[in-house]
């Protein structure tokens, strides 16, 4: 909070580098179970990004990816679908359908579908975040098994 109190003072309230700090900061109160304020703080540093960098860029994906877990810890699992999208779409286009980063948001993705009971959905869109995963990462990485547990759920 003091970080985000200096940076406002020397940057304005709707500088990139405030942006930043209110990202970090909603994250730590997403860390501490605190999601409203961690949605609150995200939702402002969206505005002042998609603002500066337009809407389609990758730190834009990133605090909506953010921004989708936050809703999806509220309980609004569709609200978490529709902001993952966003960034999945920024994520293809930036990185392309393969990458890492794309596996990512793809898992959060399928994570939301299960919480809304898309199951079918869930587990096509959790095997293709697999799929990079292991060609990325091998069999053996903690994201692997990260993805094939919630896959499990998804059955």
């Amino acid at each position: 909070e003091k970080v985000l109190e200096i940076k406002e003072r020397e940057y304005g309230r709707d500088h990139v580098e405030v942006a930043a700090s209110l990202v970090n900061l909603g994250n730590a109160y997403g860390g501490l179970g605190d999601y409203a304020k961690q949605r609150d703080l995200l939702v402002r540093a969206l505005a002042i990004q998609e603002r500066e960098y337009g809407g389609d860029h990758v730190q834009v994906a990133i605090t909506l990816t953010n921004l989708g877990n936050a809703h999806g810890d509220l309980g609004d699992n569709a609200k978490k679908r529709d902001l993952l999208q966003r960034a999945l779409a920024i994520n293809e286009r930036e990185y392309g359908r393969d990458h890492v980063e794309s596996a990512c948001t793809l898992a959060n993705l399928g994570n939301a579908h299960g919480s809304l009971g898309d199951y079918a959905k869930s587990r096509n869109v959790l095997e293709r975040a697999l799929a990079i995963q292991e060609r990325e990462y091998g069999r053996d990485h903690v994201q692997v098994a990260n993805t094939l547990h919630n896959l499990g759920n998804a059955y």
